[in-house]
């Protein structure tokens, strides 16, 4: 069992670094699978003063793991987007003809005996025998050096994805295509890549990179940096109390596991842009904390409706609360690696907002959002001290954009094609959440304007004993409330940001 699910962590995908990698190993038997999708490949749109180095190039080895019938070749195939419908199949559907699956293809593609007036390069025939080119490279200056083919896509118009396919079928001598499965595994290195490689025109930020994924590293690097900056503000925070209050606390850990998160992602990508390949275990380990901090962030807010250090100290915890929430969290982690180890597939363009998983998970947030609504209507309404009351109404209306951003960008996702959905999504999550932690930082700021609304740990009484009661707490926000308002000059005003940047 253990075993299992290594394997099936061994085929995650997340935020398409995986399978839509740029450097790609394994090995294929055309006996056993007709057909095998490697990857999905979003080539840029060639650059017309410099076409020779934009293009996109698929390139690499091809190697027989026995005695090879190189004159019974299988094919090596890189299909765009427009003819990719008739792929779209499970591995036992491809019961078709060769003819029938190639038909489109052989409309446009080039094949020197057959299809010689085909216009894309999207054939080879391999495998290729060792220490030579493979079938069907006629020009050896077009091989990048060292390797045994190279394929060139050239986008004039607009950037496009592309799959790469092993089918297990050939040409005869009419120039038919038929079934061709030798019982010989293959074994496949290969590079996709942005731009020629060695080139002065290839930017490391790109080249690597799938389009829908190029500029990744630079969001990465940036988010860090604002995650980085943030801990340092909480930290100081932190350190003006005598007494670390439990949200200031719980804030803390959120902002440390979205700083984690974020840099082993970073590095993943940086990684990537160097090699190809990046670091799975990273990429693995920052999207779990990621999660978890949206999570915990989630409970924090409830809490917080509820509440709990604000009408009250937080010195203990509603059991209630956090066995609901506990459940919620945990189904939002099951479908959450439901939908990066189960649903994805190659052929299928799955994100968050396409696959019921990730529907579950919208369905869960927006549970929380109903949850954190009720909660914060009751504080209200139990509230007699109209300034406070006031603040709550703004605190939850914020608040409540938060929660529901998710489906709300999902809503304009659905608008945008595949080619820059990633980053969409990816950057406004980013974004929302950020502006979220940035107001709780600034509303839970010792010399904060907005302190006399929360539970305060600096009086005498407040140290010495504890009481339920709400009476201390109206004492406190009478005193506070005559203060000067403008203690808070040193952290810049932002309860309305979350409401009008989202």
């Amino acid at each position: 069992m253990m075993g299992q699910w290594i394997r099936l962590l061994l085929l995650f995908h997340l935020g398409t670094v995986l399978l839509n990698a740029a450097h790609i190993q394994g090995t294929w038997n055309p006996s056993e699978q007709k057909v095998a999708v490697l990857t999905k490949f979003g080539y840029q749109q060639t650059n017309v003063k410099n076409e020779k180095d934009s293009r996109g190039f698929l390139y690499g080895h091809f190697l027989p793991q026995a005695t090879f019938n190189y004159s019974n070749p299988v094919l090596l195939a890189i299909v765009s987007s427009e003819n990719i419908n008739i792929f779209r199949k499970t591995s036992t559907d491809y019961g078709m003809s060769c003819g029938s699956m190639l038909r489109n293809l052989t409309n446009k593609g080039f094949e020197p005996r057959c299809f010689p007036n085909g216009t894309s390069d999207s054939f080879r025939w391999i495998p290729c025998p060792d220490g030579h080119l493979c079938k069907g490279e006629d020009n050896a200056a077009n091989v990048i050096p060292g390797y045994q083919m190279t394929m060139q896509i050239q986008e004039r118009f607009n950037p496009e994805h592309w799959y790469v396919l092993l089918i297990a079928c050939n040409l005869d001598s009419n120039c038919e295509w038929k079934d061709s499965a030798p019982n010989v595994p293959i074994n496949y290195d290969i590079w996709l890549t942005n731009g020629r490689p060695n080139s002065a025109a290839v930017s490391f930020f790109t080249f690597n990179f799938s389009f829908d994924e190029q500029n990744t590293v630079q969001l990465f690097l940036l988010t860090v940096c604002m995650y980085a900056i943030l801990s340092i503000i909480q930290s100081g925070a932190n350190f003006k109390n005598r007494q670390i209050p439990p949200r200031s606390i719980i804030l803390s850990r959120i902002i440390t596991m979205k700083l984690i998160g974020y840099s082993l992602q970073c590095f993943n990508v940086l990684l990537f842009a160097y090699d190809g390949q990046g670091f799975f275990i990273a990429r693995i380990a920052g999207e779990v904390l990621r999660n978890t901090s949206v999570q915990v962030h989630c409970l924090l807010l409830i809490l917080l409706a509820k509440g709990w250090d604000i009408s009250y100290p937080g010195t203990e915890y509603p059991r209630r609360t956090i066995i609901m929430w506990g459940i919620l969290a945990g189904l939002d982690t099951i479908l959450f690696f439901y939908n990066c180890t189960f649903v994805y597939d190659v052929l299928h363009d799955v994100d968050i907002y396409s696959a019921w998983p990730g529907h579950g998970m919208i369905l869960i947030r927006i549970v929380y959002a109903i949850w954190f609504l009720i909660e914060i209507r009751k504080l209200i309404d139990s509230e007699q001290n109209r300034h406070k009351a006031e603040f709550l109404a703004h605190f939850g209306a914020g608040f409540l954009v938060w929660f529901v951003s998710l489906p709300m960008i999902g809503i304009v996702a659905s608008f945008v094609s595949q080619l820059w959905r990633f980053s969409l999504i990816l950057a406004l999550t980013t974004f929302a959440n950020f502006v979220a932690l940035s107001c709780l930082v600034h509303q839970f700021w010792p010399k904060s304007s907005y302190r006399k609304f929360f539970a305060d740990y600096t009086n005498g009484h407040r140290r010495l004993g504890r009481d339920d009661s709400h009476e201390f707490n109206d004492y406190d926000n009478y005193l506070f409330y005559d203060q000067d308002s403008d203690s808070d000059a040193d952290f810049p005003d932002c309860e309305d940001a979350i409401r009008t940047q989202i």
